[in-house]
């Protein structure tokens, strides 16, 4: 979509803005608005629930019994990585003291104000290194153009509108991202519980989360098809890691590029050893999915449980069999532990849990059916991805040409309301 831009054009003088139409000024943010940072409130006087919002620097923090502004505002996150955010807060709120409130000294549109100061990246002014923040004297100093108020009004009518139309595009994409994602744990939950022949004879597994499975599948306990093993470590073998989201690596990953900060042990003989096809699990996060196959020698925290088949078995499909929601809930129920934070499964808990196992040929060709709809999901999603991001590129773009100046929408929304 292309739009019109002014008749004319000057110099601003601001490095950031370029050239701006004819007849707006610029000026000083602090002739326009005063910045100013809120009230300093405990963490106990936050609630979840209360009279009036707690704003922080990243927007609401929770509620509290008493307001320090009532109206309309364009808040800034003044601290931390994400200093220089902007949120908007209307009626009676308590502003904390990590956000800085703009309070307006001039005639000024809200929406516009908060769209304009977004658009100067306010987040490259931080003036910390060790703990990120802005100083509000230095904002408040900083060049930026000022149109007339008529028109900041229908920048912001605008941007209403047209922000609207893409964030709900930005919305369908995530409500198709999350149909993939329930879409792919149905086909892997019908896939190791029914198999892939929709014609084969079913019975009932006599297992609750398990329903009815294919009558010549067997069903049985952990302990009839894996032992626990506890082998000692050596040097020559790689310490692999357990992911809640990919398993088990195949290679030893270096300590800061590991999704949870840990510290290794120099003696290696305090880990164990795990060999391929052998099922691991940590006991804190197996209820989260803290579990996977190995698929290279190597050795694993003492703090996971090691599962060596007993007999030729596809420990793949025990995985992908024990990652469906109603296994993950199985594993949680046999934790114990008196938090969620400190849920442990033992094995003496985990050897007794019901598992499927189907003939080696159709559990290798379910693996292979997975790992083939896993890439077909993963394609549609990383579209999606692509779709997001680049609406979002749209979007900022759209604002910041829109309140510099660098397209004139006030045709647009006169249009618009003689439309209506």
């Amino acid at each position: 979509m292309s739009f019109p831009r002014y008749p004319s054009y000057k110099d601003s003088g601001v490095e950031w803005l370029g050239e701006v139409p004819g007849h707006w000024e610029t000026c000083a943010v602090k002739r326009i608005v005063r910045m100013q940072s809120g009230a300093s409130i405990t963490a106990e006087s936050i609630e979840e629930t209360g009279d009036f919002p707690v704003f922080g620097g990243n927007s609401l923090r929770g509620y509290t019994s008493a307001f320090t502004h009532d109206g309309e505002f364009v808040l800034v996150g003044r601290q931390g990585a994400l200093c220089g955010n902007i949120n908007y807060a209307t009626g009676r709120f308590w502003a904390s003291e990590h956000a800085v409130v703009a309070s307006p000294v001039a005639p000024v549109a809200t929406r516009w104000l908060g769209e304009m100061l977004r658009a100067m990246n306010l987040n490259q002014y931080s003036v910390s290194a060790a703990q990120p923040g802005l100083s509000v004297d230095l904002v408040a100093n900083l060049r930026t153009v000022w149109p007339p108020l008529s028109e900041q009004t229908a920048i912001a009518a605008f941007l209403d509108r047209e922000t609207g139309k893409i964030d709900e595009l930005v919305a369908e994409q995530r409500r198709l991202m999350e149909l993939l994602k329930e879409k792919r744990q149905a086909v892997i939950s019908h896939a190791v519980t029914r198999g892939l022949n929709p014609a084969a004879p079913l019975k009932p597994s006599g297992i609750e989360w398990l329903g009815e499975v294919p009558e010549h599948w067997e069903v049985t306990r952990v302990a009839n098809v894996f032992r626990e093993v506890a082998e000692a470590g050596t040097d020559d073998l790689p310490i692999l890691s357990v992911s809640i989201h990919h398993g088990v690596s195949d290679q030893e990953i270096d300590e800061e590029d590991m999704e949870r900060k840990v510290t290794r042990s120099d003696d290696r003989t305090k880990y164990k050893q795990v060999a391929p096809g052998d099922l691991v699990y940590n006991m804190m996060r197996a209820w989260q999915g803290g579990f996977g196959t190995v698929t290279v020698a190597g050795m694993v925290s003492p703090a996971y449980v090691v599962a060596r088949p007993k007999r030729s078995l596809e420990t793949a499909y025990v995985e992908h069999l024990l990652r469906t929601p109603q296994a993950i809930e199985q594993m949680r129920r046999h934790s114990r532990g008196v938090t969620d934070f400190r849920l442990r499964l033992y094995w003496d808990e985990f050897k007794n849990l019901a598992v499927l196992v189907p003939p080696q040929d159709e559990a290798k060709a379910i693996c292979a059916h997975i790992a083939e709809m896993h890439d077909l999901f993963q394609n549609m999603t990383t579209v999606s991805e692509q779709a997001i991001d680049l609406l979002q590129e749209r979007r900022t773009a759209l604002i910041s040409a829109a309140v510099t100046g660098q397209i004139d929408v006030r045709t647009k929304v006169a249009s618009v309301l003689e439309s209506e």
